[in-house]
């Protein structure tokens, strides 16, 4: 059968389009594709686009038509349809950007019948195997993925990698995801205040090596970057292994520049495999021995699997006077440099309680200029890296 991609739909316009032109279709909320700096082509291999795209009156007609201009140029045998009113400037461009047929309504019965035969024709037949070979997409960039982690629960990962999702977000606008691999019981979509439709458990099914599909299932949160949250059950991936960890994590490597992984804590499978693809850590701590001891121990087994990446950053946060160790000590106990010290601040739980990073509606603070620095820091080292390698990014209008 042919897939079909609606951008710009919603699950349940999906499963009705499906019903009508008898082929699966999948959708892509507007959102994830209407802010500058977002690729409808980004990691998908042009040999494996859907037979045919909709864009829906929900995105901007000039984004639309510039999505379409995309796909013509890396696969001009794609059957693509706009949603929009058919008046001439329109049809006149549409048809110059590759686009097929022009509709008012994307459940108009002459459209759906034209695109059901047009599918039925392409499953019957061959499918342009002898086409030349298509050009990629013109993206050219290098994905940083940084991991977040510690021994402890309770020490502030989640907050510290929400804010930072909405900070990297600042400087690379819908090129950043956030992963919830707390596999259990990530929290990520409460302290973010989304209602997902599809979790983690969804991106470890039918998503699987799907990269198309693993994008119709991320969520977009209003400060500019994608989240990816964890599922509903504790038990729901109970069976999930190392290697399926490591399979998502490239395919999302393949779509954004960043990829954000806050983990569960302790060192599980995911967590580890997500360290065998990591080129930053965060490696969180609080000013008590216990936890400086956890991260000391985790610290030499990584280590000694040689999984912590030559970028590290080691942040100390809930930072008191009280507890009676300085900055100086807990260094000494680590073995290591301290990067960035977050201190004890009301403001921070506060503001997951109310599902609004603290970076989103605050401009100034202690936490909010210590994230900020660790993103630069961050930010920083990719852009050296690139360079140092010799990518050149180009951007897709």
């Amino acid at each position: 059968m042919s897939i079909a991609l609606i951008v710009g739909g919603s699950d349940d316009l999906a499963r009705r389009m499906s019903g009508a032109i008898g082929h699966p279709t999948v959708a892509l909320g507007a959102e994830a594709v209407v802010a500058d700096g977002a690729s409808l082509l980004r990691g998908l291999d042009p040999a494996t686009l859907p037979e045919a795209i909709v864009f829906t009156d929900e995105v901007p007609l000039a984004r639309a038509l510039s999505m379409a201009d995309e796909v013509r140029a890396v696969r001009p045998d794609i059957d693509m349809v706009l949603i929009a009113t058919a008046e001439r400037d329109v049809m006149r461009d549409a048809m110059r950007a590759g686009i097929r047929d022009v509709a008012a309504s994307i459940e108009e019965p002459v459209l759906l019948a034209g695109l059901r035969d047009r599918l039925d024709a392409r499953s019957g037949g061959a499918r342009l195997a002898a086409m030349t070979p298509m050009p990629q997409p013109p993206i050219d960039f290098t994905s940083r993925t940084v991991v977040v982690v510690s021994p402890k629960g309770g020490v502030g990962k989640t907050s510290v990698s929400s804010n930072l999702a909405v900070a990297l977000a600042k400087q690379s606008p819908m090129e950043v995801v956030l992963l919830d691999l707390d596999l259990q019981f990530g929290d990520l979509s409460t302290v973010l205040d989304l209602e997902p439709i599809h979790t983690l458990a969804d991106a470890f099914g039918a998503a699987a090596r799907d990269n198309l599909l693993l994008k119709t299932y991320l969520t977009v949160h209003p400060t500019g970057f994608y989240v990816l949250c964890g599922a509903d059950s504790p038990a729901a991936n109970d069976k999930v292994g190392g290697e399926q960890v490591v399979q998502l994590i490239r395919q999302l490597q393949d779509q954004f520049r960043y990829v954000l992984i806050d983990t569960a804590a302790g060192l599980d499978d995911a967590t580890l495999a997500a360290l065998e693809c990591a080129d930053d850590v965060v490696l969180m701590s609080t000013m008590d021995v216990a936890c400086l001891r956890g991260v000391r121990k985790e610290i030499e087994l990584l280590t000694e699997l040689s999984l912590l990446p030559d970028s590290r950053h080691v942040v100390l946060n809930f930072a008191d006077k009280q507890t009676g160790l300085r900055v100086k000590d807990v260094e000494a106990m680590l073995g290591m440099p301290v990067d960035f010290v977050l201190p004890r601040a009301k403001e921070v739980p506060a503001s997951a309680n109310r599902g609004v990073p603290l970076l989103a509606s605050a401009k100034s603070g202690p936490f909010v200029k210590t994230v900020k620095a660790l993103s630069k820091r961050i930010d920083d080292r990719a852009r050296a890296s690139e360079e140092k390698r010799g990518h050149r990014r180009m951007e897709v209008a």
